[in-house]
């Protein structure tokens, strides 16, 4: 697949996501990517802070529940 095609997909699949946290954490990620005005070492508190905090909303999968997801990824 050439980059177009990459991103189309990724376009096609954000699209169906319906999870708010996952949403966040996409956020999260194209923000510290895209802003390298963010000292890496801030971004990366900031990243833990924000896990700690969803860990203290009750927003996280416990280990069977992730192991349960991940066997979904890659299938349609």
């Amino acid at each position: 697949m050439d980059i177009q095609a990459e991103i189309n997909w990724i376009h096609q699949e954000i699209d169906k996501v319906k999870d708010p946290s996952f949403v966040e954490k996409l956020k999260h990620l194209l923000q510290s990517i895209n802003n390298t005005a963010i000292d890496s070492d801030a971004a990366y508190n900031l990243d833990i802070q924000n896990a700690l905090g969803d860990i203290k909303k009750g927003n996280f999968y416990t280990e069977d529940e992730a192991k349960e997801i991940a066997k979904k990824w890659g299938r349609k």
